[in-house]
Formats: C-alpha cells, structure tokens, sequence
C-alpha cells in the first residue's frame, strides 16, 4: 500500500490549477484485493490474479487523502477512469495526481483531480475525479 512520506499535507484551499502532488506508489496484495471485493460484492473469481481495475482508483483515491487536507463538507461529485493495462496483484503501481481545474462559483468550490497510473513504466491508466466545497454559513453566496 502507500506509504506516506514524512512532508505535510497540501492544504485544499491552497491548491490550485496546475499543482502537481508528490507521486506515490501502491503495491495492491492479495489480501487488499479480498477485502475490497469482500467491501464491494463484487465475485472473486476474475480477481485471483488482477487488480480491479476501480480497486486501483479507490486506493489512489485514498492517496490522495493521505496528501492533501479533506475539509469538512467536501462531496466526492464525480469520476471518470480509463485502463489499458491489467495490474497483477503485488505488482507496484506510480500514482501522479495534479490540480486539472479549480473553480469558485457563488462560493461553491470544485477542483477537479487528474491522475495518471503507471507500472514498469507504462501508464496502466488515467482518470478524474471531481470534488466540490459548498461554502460555510456565512460565507458569501455571490459569485465570485
């Protein structure tokens, strides 16, 4: 699994478009891969040697947890991923995440995360994942 390194979390309200995170790697294990399935439902019959595919992104997402502050009221909105490589379980994956957008709209802030996964070199797959900020009572409601 990833470990993280010894340097502070980015703070969410300071990461704009453009910032890349520090890459990290995941090695998913056989027993991951079972707990996931066993979390989701889904059959392990396909899995006795891969990765799911969306195992992948649930623990990058969990990366990217581990890297940048979750303020209270973030909502995960929205994702879209692409794979063109099968993982094989134990097999070490690079995780890059950077700031594809940052918006604020009447006080409403997404950011929009895009991450690109590789192994031995070759990218296994990419994807975004969208979050949104609704603003604290008080705050603002005009656009901005």
């Amino acid at each position: 699994m990833a470990e993280l390194s010894g340097k502070p979390k980015d703070s969410f309200a300071q990461i704009d478009r453009g910032d890349q995170l520090a890459p990290f790697e995941l090695t998913i294990t056989a027993e991951d891969v079972a707990l996931y399935l066993e979390a989701t439902g889904e059959s392990d019959e396909l899995w006795a040697r891969y990765v799911p595919p969306l195992a992948l992104v649930a623990f990058a997402l969990g990366g990217l947890m581990d890297r940048v502050e979750v303020p209270s009221g973030l909502v995960h909105t929205g994702q879209e991923f692409d794979f063109c490589k099968s993982v094989v379980i134990g097999e070490s994956v690079e995780v890059e995440i950077k700031v594809a957008s940052s918006s604020r709209r009447r006080g409403v802030r997404m950011v929009v995360f895009a991450t690109e996964l590789f192994s031995g070199g070759a990218m296994v797959g990419s994807g975004r994942t969208t979050v949104m900020l609704a603003p604290e009572d008080g705050e603002s409601q005009e656009a901005s």
